[in-house]
């Protein structure tokens, strides 16, 4: 029943919960981009000295990548406690008609798991093709080629 009352309020709240929603794909798309290029396999096929620099790039990303996770973790926060100050009345009135604060919390996990889980569903889907493009750009950008792929 909370599980059901959960997909029923995200339905009904779907415009407030947009700007968390594309927010939580652009992470998913940000850190699939980033994690997928060092294993792509254009990435074997490049000098030895171009693979010290892509090394060099990967770990570079990889603490930006982290820079990026704690940037958006407190965007994820700040939209949460954004969220849960519109519904402060719904919330009341679930309290009032009998519903315990472990109830009322139970639906909130689930409003987020779901967010969640479909946010990272079409995250993947949407970058899953430019990520296989992005390794090929680095390619061609460090081989001095003027055709870039994408």
């Amino acid at each position: 029943m909370l599980f059901k009352l959960s997909f029923q309020n995200i339905k009904k709240s779907m415009k407030d919960y947009a700007i968390y929603f594309f927010t939580l794909i652009l992470g998913v798309a940000i850190f699939y981009i980033f994690n997928a290029i060092e294993t792509q396999s254009a990435m074997l096929k490049i000098s030895n000295d171009t693979r010290e620099i892509v090394k060099l790039l990967t770990q570079i990303m990889s603490w930006v990548s982290v820079f990026i996770a704690c940037v958006l973790g407190f965007l994820v926060i700040y939209a949460s406690r954004f969220l849960m100050k519109r519904r402060n009345k719904e919330f009341g009135l679930y309290l009032v008609l009998g519903m315990g604060k472990r109830k009322v919390s139970l639906i909130l996990f689930f409003e987020t798991l779901i967010i969640g889980i479909i946010s990272l569903v079409v995250g993947i889907i949407i970058v899953r093709d430019d990520a296989d493009l992005a390794p090929l750009r680095t390619v061609y950008k460090f081989s001095g080629s003027k055709y870039v792929p994408g």
